[in-house]
């Protein structure tokens, strides 16, 4: 193994004069060789396997970076990965000895002693005074004699055994296979068992704080990353662990500001990049998010993070079956990724949503009933965009009005939204003549532990009344917590009339998930109604529960009651919605 001692040496001259941060800065091939020699030489396997990586970017056909690359994937105990670098490195250098050794030790580690002895002793032969050569055909033998031994009668002269593979590095591919199988609690055993062993290693801090997030377990995983950081300040797989809990949590700007400074520092790496393209179809930046996938399969053409984001691109764009066909690349990359397994066992979106609702109103006084049915179609024009229109027939005293209405739904990026709507009722009798409104949302809290989103919003309506125009201007306010399981809403409402009556009120509503299926909400509201143009102070109890019973299906059941200066009012509600 002359070559690498060589590069070795070279290494630790460059590196003893270079700034601290002189890895992170790396930019040329021949710099990120070194640095990624001295890392895999310090046992840091999963930053030299990225610093080779990209130095194979920018020289593909370099045959140093691949058997380097081949030592740091054994460091990780990854044997595919270091097959493969191995074969690439021999394909274009034969008579790379290093590069024998390195595919002898694959074959020896894999179980194969009689594909890994030729390859040893090739490299013995050509390098007599290689002492790690030598070894591993010694170890190979005593492994050979060691397995046709074991037909032998006990009193047989014992064989060594080959040396123990590292207990840390099993663990590691053990965690790394359950967690690729979606199997995460077993991962998380593994990891912790690797790092009892070795509670300093960086690489493993950072699998369990992946494995913990995967499983929602933020603080947990915030807290491996730190420590990995604690140990090696600049530790790019902690600084993107901590990119993936940000966007876990859904705080896409701290993802952003996080992933921007990674990519400053290491623009070719080809994680950062993959990050880089999740966090821009998180801002609906479709674009970009493309460009960066793209980018990450130029290097790597068998990155199933990537096929599966373009999936995720194409789907969001609303093209399903070109999303699937991603997927099922992805899939044969790895085959027992749940979460690819998951992406495809998916239906294919429903663009199309029916509501219908129906009310009846018992009036005290005598005054008898009032009806309000409604049916609603919406479509989903693309997954920012969302047009709709609802008919609506209302009863008062035995006149009826028929209102339709027009609305357009459009989300700017993951927090901000807004929407536009437009009403008009032919030959009004109470209802509104026409109306026309709009309102936005903000998030301006991302979740974070128990508490879940908090947003800001604004609802604005003008109706035009045969007898009056009024305005109603309406601020709320909405945060979850219990982990996104309550939300608490506060609403003011202040309508105005053309001749200056004011009025001022407020709404409060909460909202609870009781099951994944099973939703109620309930709530208090002292704010005027306005009937027939006519602002009436207005107190009301209401409460509700809605019921996914299949996938497409919600049902819904209302129940409220007014307390108006003239009667009181009791409202029943029923409604369904169904999505296809």
């Amino acid at each position: 193994m002359r070559r690498g001692r060589r590069a070795a040496l070279a290494a630790w001259l460059v590196l003893t004069i270079a700034a601290p941060q002189g890895a992170a800065l790396a930019q040329t091939v021949d710099e990120l060789y070194e640095f990624g020699v001295k890392a895999r030489q310090a046992q840091h396997f999963e930053e030299a396997a990225d610093l080779f990586r990209r130095a194979l970017a920018l020289r593909p056909d370099n045959a140093d970076a691949l058997v380097q690359l081949g030592f740091a994937e054994l460091g990780r105990n990854n044997l595919p990965a270091a097959r493969e670098a191995f074969s690439k490195a021999l394909s274009l250098a034969p008579t790379y000895r290093d590069a024998s050794f390195g595919m002898a030790e694959v074959e020896f580690r894999s179980g194969n002693p009689d594909a890994a002895l030729p390859l040893a002793e090739e490299v013995s032969r050509a390098e007599p005074g290689n002492a790690d050569a030598s070894t591993l055909v010694a170890n190979i033998r005593k492994a050979q004699r060691a397995g046709s031994s074991k037909a032998k009668p006990a009193t047989a002269r014992k064989i060594p055994r080959p040396p123990r593979p590292d207990p840390v590095a099993g663990l590691m591919e053990e965690g790394r296979r359950s967690r690729a199988a979606g199997q995460l609690p077993e991962a998380e055993n593994a990891y912790r068992r690797a790092l009892r062993l070795a509670p300093k290693n960086t690489d493993i801090l950072v699998a369990i704080g992946l494995v913990a997030g995967s499983q929602q377990k933020f603080d947990h995983a915030g807290q491996f990353f730190d420590q990995a950081l604690a140990i090696r300040p600049r530790l790019r797989g902690a600084r993107l662990g901590k990119v993936r809990l940000a966007i876990w949590q859904g705080d896409v700007p701290r993802a952003r500001a996080m992933i921007d400074d990674v990519l400053g520092t290491a623009p070719d790496n080809v994680e950062a990049m993959a990050l880089d393209a999740r966090i821009s179809l998180l801002e609906q930046d479709y674009t970009r998010a493309e460009q960066s996938f793209q980018r990450v399969l130029a290097v790597d053409s068998h990155n199933a993070e990537a096929l599966v984001g373009i999936g995720d691109l194409r789907r969001a764009r609303g093209d399903d079956f070109a999303a699937r066909e991603a997927y099922r690349q992805a899939l044969a990359i790895e085959p027992g990724s749940a979460d690819i397994v998951q992406r495809l066992a998916a239906p294919p979106p429903r663009k199309w949503r029916l509501d219908l609702g129906s009310e009846v109103s018992d009036l005290t006084e005598g005054l008898g009933d009032w009806t309000d049915s409604s049916v609603g179609l919406a479509y989903q024009l693309t997954s920012q965009t969302t047009i709709s229109s609802h008919t609506r027939m209302a009863t008062r005293y035995g006149r009826t009005d028929v209102q339709i209405d027009g609305r357009i739904d459009q989300a700017f990026s993951p927090t901000v939204s807004a929407y536009v709507l437009a009403a008009a009722t032919p030959d009004a009798d109470f209802l509104a003549r026409y109306s026309i409104g709009a309102g936005a949302s903000w998030q301006i809290m991302a979740p974070a532990k128990a508490l879940g989103p908090f947003s800001l919003n604004i609802d604005a309506r003008y109706d035009n009344f045969v007898t009056a125009e009024v305005t109603t201007i309406s601020p709320w306010v909405q945060a979850y917590v219990l982990d996104g399981r309550l939300g608490l809403s506060a609403r003011w409402v202040h309508p105005a009339d053309d001749i200056g009556t004011r009025a001022d009120g407020y709404v409060l509503r909460a909202d609870l998930a009781v099951t994944p299926a099973v939703n109620v909400f309930g709530g208090y509201a002292d704010a005027p109604e306005i009937s027939d143009g006519t602002l009436v102070p207005t107190r009301t109890v209401f409460g509700g529960i809605s019921w996914d019973a299949t996938d497409p299906l919600t049902l819904r059941g209302s129940l409220a009651h007014e307390q108006r200066p003239t009667f009181d009012r009791t409202i029943f509600g029923l409604g369904l919605t169904t999505r296809f």
